[in-house]
């Protein structure tokens, strides 16, 4: 019998983070094979798409972290759930999911957008990001109050998408992070500190 191996191509951005944590969170081993960010013919190759990260596992291959996520849950049952127990649960937590892709992102994306189209990130662009992020990240600390998770009593797919754009923008640099927002950086920590297996 040959051993299951999942494969992850990326590099460093939120979104490769979040299915780390997520592998990691359901004990799931795997090898991550870091792609130039500049070079993108292996993960065309690959997957067809230019977009990271990639998971191939034996046939299947998915990109897009949100949808490797859902696979990860339908097909290791077995492993720590990342929607939850119920119908309601999983709604709450989708919906905070999107959140971590939308308004926390946002902010972040619009710079990286920005560089990537050969446009300066001027201290204007600078400053409303800033203030685009400090109230995304203050609607997560009204969230977090009185809570040590999102949704729920464990961690779930919600904590480790918005958790991985913070830890992103906490390694990067990008954007400040306020200090008007301590639970949701606690969060971040929470998030990241989780152990698990890694990539091999």
């Amino acid at each position: 019998m040959v051993e299951r191996k999942i494969v992850i191509y990326g590099f460093e951005t939120s979104n490769n983070l979040k299915v780390q944590v997520a592998l990691a969170h359901k004990g799931l081993d795997y090898e991550f094979r870091t792609i130039d960010p500049a070079d993108r013919s292996e993960v065309l190759r690959i997957s067809g798409q230019f977009l990271t990260p990639v998971m191939v596992d034996g046939r299947t291959v998915l990109f897009d972290s949100a949808a490797i996520l859902r696979y990860l849950d339908a097909n290791f049952p077995d492993t720590p759930k990342l929607y939850g127990g119920d119908r309601n649960e999983q709604w709450e937590i989708e919906d905070w999911e999107r959140f971590g892709r939308g308004p926390l992102a946002e902010p972040m994306m619009r710079m990286v957008h920005a560089r990537v189209a050969g446009q300066a990130v001027d201290d204007e662009l600078r400053a409303a990001a800033a203030r685009d992020l400090e109230a995304a990240l203050l609607t997560l600390e009204r969230r977090l109050a009185g809570r040590t998770w999102i949704v729920g009593q464990t961690m779930s797919a919600a904590d480790i998408t918005c958790g991985a754009v913070i830890e992103r923008l906490r390694r990067s640099g990008a954007l400040p992070l306020p200090r008007s927002c301590p639970a949701a950086l606690v969060l971040a920590e929470r998030v990241f500190a989780r152990p698990g297996p890694g990539p091999r």
